[in-house]
């Protein structure tokens, strides 16, 4: 008894819900309850002479009636006509349709545009026209004698270095023109007494032997010099004497007047060109090592842009075509394409080009950010439309040009220039108007048979 006590509070639940259930039908099967049926909304009339699959009259559903769409490219103009292209409509149920889809009309507007590009750009020096000088060898600064800013011509000392291995130089050069003095006053004495039988041919060798090595050591000590930037032809120096050797040697490369201190061991920094005095990084009494730049000299009337361009459309670029640099704070300059890399960076995959901008005025600065844009080529007659109009499968452009009030035709177009938001395309005529929002509506009924639309006529 115990046990069939407990099974059946354990299926208790399970009872009682039955039994409410079985109780709620049997009181409404006596109340008068019925199931709701289901609510479908009655098609349109026969009458209506409605295509319920396309929402547009049936007459008039260029889906349905092929003849219909193949009437209405009939009409199409020429201009809009090509052999073997499909023709393609986009039909809307009314204008009321197509307010609330969004779809706006405009008059195409016709212009002369030309095909650009657009790629951000930096300011820089043209390779040729900035000089970073330096000291050739390690050294102390002994005098600076420009300013930022100022204007320097070619060849003009701007800087003066103190470097031992100048004076060293100076010291090896005295002793080779010394030595080749006098090898060349042996070599003139050996020559006579020889002609004259007081030596063998055999002295007049080695005496001739000594000379050459002079020369030798004298041209090794003048390239040393040199290599230094300091211009010296041992030849001229032929004949001085030790003190006069002396004075033309300490004063190597320095303006007349120059107060050297009494030091051989000064080497003058020159500017190699004309131009402004960008930067000044010497200090006086501040040791410096070799090559280290010192002043930059720049001839800044002219900079360049360097604009890194998609691999896709460098192949539009070329040298000489026109540029148009507007820095992001300064004056927009004008200039042309010069260089164009033949590699693309490993990184970035870009290419870099070169132009080159006007900057007589000097307001232009190195460094700067701006956008640059390059004119690809030659003006053209096209239609400058928003870019909304414009709708893409792939790489082919469409833009919708009305026919009637709910039926506009897909219109394939390139796309020849982008500018300030929109897009220039051919095809387009003065008097066509063109859908210019709402176009990725008309887009999906002229391509509605992607989506599985469509009816047998």
């Amino acid at each position: 008894m115990g046990n069939v006590l407990q099974s059946v509070g354990r299926h208790a639940p399970t009872i009682l819900t039955f039994a409410a259930l079985a109780g709620l039908f049997w009181w409404g099967h006596h109340s008068g309850w019925r199931l709701a049926k289901p609510t479908v909304e009655p098609a349109h009339a026969a009458s209506d002479a409605w295509c319920p699959e396309h929402h547009v009259p049936e007459q008039a559903c260029m889906l349905c009636k092929k003849s219909l769409s193949k009437e209405l490219a009939a009409k199409e103009p020429a201009r809009h006509r090509t052999a073997g292209e499909q023709v393609r409509f986009a039909q809307i149920a009314s204008a009321q349709v197509l307010a609330k889809a969004g779809i706006r009309v405009e008059p195409a507007i016709i212009t002369s545009v030309a095909p650009r590009l657009r790629v951000a750009g930096e300011t820089m020096y043209p390779p040729k026209s900035v000089a970073r000088l330096g000291s050739r060898s390690d050294g102390i600064v002994r005098q600076v004698l420009v300013q930022v800013g100022a204007v320097v011509p070619a060849e003009s000392l701007v800087a003066v270095v103190e470097t031992a291995e100048v004076g060293r130089a100076k010291s090896t050069l005295m002793q080779t023109v010394t030595a080749l003095d006098l090898a060349r006053t042996q070599a003139r004495r050996a020559r006579v007494t020889v002609a004259a039988g007081i030596r063998t041919p055999a002295d007049l060798e080695e005496i001739e032997s000594r000379l050459r090595s002079a020369e030798v050591a004298a041209f090794d000590a003048e390239q040393a010099l040199r290599n230094l930037g300091l211009g010296i032809n041992a030849s001229s120096l032929s004949g001085l004497d030790a003190a006069s050797l002396a004075v033309r040697l300490r004063h190597l490369g320095l303006p007349e007047g120059y107060d050297d201190g009494g030091s051989a061991n000064l080497l003058p920094v020159r500017a190699p060109l004309a131009g402004t005095v960008t930067e000044i990084r010497a200090v006086v009494g501040e040791a410096v090592e070799a090559n280290a730049p010192l002043v930059v000299v720049a001839d800044v009337s002219t900079l360049w842009v360097s604009l890194p361009v998609p691999a896709g459309r460098a192949t539009q670029v070329a040298v000489g075509q026109a540029v148009a640099f507007a820095p992001a704070a300064g004056v927009a300059a004008d200039g042309t394409v010069v260089a164009i890399a033949q590699a693309a960076d490993p990184q970035t995959r870009l290419v870099t080009v070169w132009a080159t901008v006007a900057n007589a005025e000097q307001r232009l600065r190195v460094g700067i950010f701006g956008t640059a844009t390059i004119t690809t080529g030659a003006a053209m007659t096209a239609a400058l439309v928003p870019a909304g109009a414009v709708q893409f499968d792939g790489d082919q452009a469409y833009v919708f040009v009305r026919r009637t009030e709910t039926v506009f035709r897909c219109l394939p177009v390139r796309v020849l220039a982008r500018e300030d938001g929109r897009l220039a395309v051919d095809r387009l005529a003065d008097g066509d108007v063109i859908a210019v929002a709402g176009t990725a509506a008309l887009f999906a009924v002229a391509f509605s048979e992607r989506m599985g639309a469509g009816c047998c006529e």
